[in-house]
């Protein structure tokens, strides 16, 4: 008998998707972020009680873990990103059709043992509802959806969980159709301001289910680079060969850390709703040994301080693909195993399941600001120069470096990134 396959797909615009390993077309018609009149807004913070901010911090702790995993797991000479808040929502989703050892591992490799499923889905609407309605200035948009086969009869109640907590848009589809691979492509397209075009290259009879995250996210900064201060200056990429770069250039007040292992600044967007991090490993340090453990905000007000930064930071887009996202959470928690009769997402139970994963994402930064079609304290505390107690700090990203978007006051980790080739 045929074994049933099971597409788990997020798009961030970033993009996370599955079956796609091709998209030429990324960045053609691609325009930079436009200059144009800035609006502040109040930026209003995502507000959890005490059970949601246990579920946030185990789930930074995840985001970094699995962000690890990809970094060492990745194919040499390319830059990567992953959307850790994307992987998760469709977790979220997934674990409404789970029960027995299954749900259980899966809550393990995610550190949320002992929390229910109706606290987890209670945590992931209040947290993107929140992250959404954050900041008028900013945009941040997550969408989901379900698509299954029509010849199957669905579980009604986890459709209504995924609909209820996380609005997804549920439709059975004749995944043996030509056009159910364009019907796919169409939403990943409009939920990603088409900058994720192409999801699917096809479907099969055999699918059970695509599972859907989108994420997407735009905003100026809190203060724009000039771009007369943007120069052509040598990047020391991973290889080690140099090249010429254009290289932004501002000084400004911010929370900045530093340890035997990496400098660490902050960059906020408009209003300070989100913030850029800024991971700059030390010379002689192993480049993977800079990757923090978690970044929190619980840290960086124990460690941090208020300084002078005069960044350099090279403006550049990635894009990345990640196909094995489950054999990398399977390196977090080895005991991960899914149990084909464990699965509640239809009435009937499925003899085997084979999982497949793939995340797509697409980043951009430059003098105006960042855009990541796959994130209180305002850091950004006023421009450079007027008070001489403020010490003076360089940080010259022009060497392999870590970022990362995070929402301001939960320090949520939208999207977290390497550039180093």
């Amino acid at each position: 008998m045929k074994s049933k396959s099971f597409i788990f797909v997020m798009v961030a615009t970033l993009c996370m998707t599955a079956c796609s390993s091709d998209n030429d077309d990324l960045l053609k018609g691609f325009k930079a972020i436009e200059e144009e009149p800035v609006t502040r807004h109040s930026y209003t913070p995502v507000e959890l009680n005490e059970t949601q901010q246990a579920i946030n911090a185990k789930l930074q702790e995840f985001s970094w873990k699995l962000f690890k995993e990809v970094y060492a797991g990745r194919n040499p000479g390319v830059n990567l990103m992953i959307s850790p808040i994307s992987l998760e929502v469709d977790l979220g989703m997934f674990i409404n059709g789970l029960e027995g050892e299954t749900l259980q591992e899966v809550l393990k490799t995610m550190g949320l043992e002992g929390f229910s499923k109706e606290q987890i889905n209670d945590f992931f609407k209040t947290m993107m509802n929140g992250i959404e309605k954050a900041d008028e200035a900013a945009i941040f948009r997550s969408a989901n959806s379900f698509w299954y086969n029509k010849n199957k009869e669905v579980n009604k109640d986890f459709v209504s969980a995924i609909q209820g907590n996380y609005d997804a848009k549920a439709e059975a589809v004749d995944f043996s159709a030509p056009n159910t691979k364009d019907i796919i492509n169409a939403w990943c397209a409009e939920k990603t301001e088409n900058r994720i075009k192409k999801m699917v290259d096809e479907t099969s009879d055999d699918d059970l289910f695509h599972l859907m995250n989108a994420v997407y996210f735009k905003s100026r900064w809190e203060t724009v680079f000039s771009k007369k201060q943007t120069s052509r200056q040598p990047f020391n990429y991973a290889d080690g060969t140099t090249a010429d770069v254009d290289m932004m250039h501002r000084q400004y007040y911010t929370l900045y850390m530093e340890n035997d292992s990496y400098q660490f600044g902050v960059n906020p967007f408009i209003d300070g709703s989100f913030q850029m991090i800024f991971i700059l490993p030390k010379e002689g340090v192993d480049v993977a040994d800079a990757i923090p453990s978690v970044v929190s905000r619980e840290t960086l007000a124990s460690f941090g301080k208020t300084v002078n930064l005069d960044l350099y930071v090279p403006k550049f887009t990635s894009e990345y693909t990640e196909e094995k996202l489950f054999p990398l959470m399977a390196n977090i928690n080895p005991s991960l195993k899914f149990q084909p009769e464990e699965f509640n997402v239809f009435t009937e139970p499925v003899e085997k399941i084979d999982m497949k994963s793939l995340q797509r994402t697409f980043f951009l930064m430059d003098e105006e600001g960042a855009e990541a079609a796959a994130t209180s304290v305002k850091m950004g505390l006023g421009e450079a120069g007027t008070d001489p107690n403020i010490e003076n700090k360089v940080m010259r990203l022009d060497r392999p470096f870590f970022y990362a978007i995070v929402e301001s006051k939960t320090f949520c980790p939208l999207f977290i990134g390497y550039y180093g080739n």
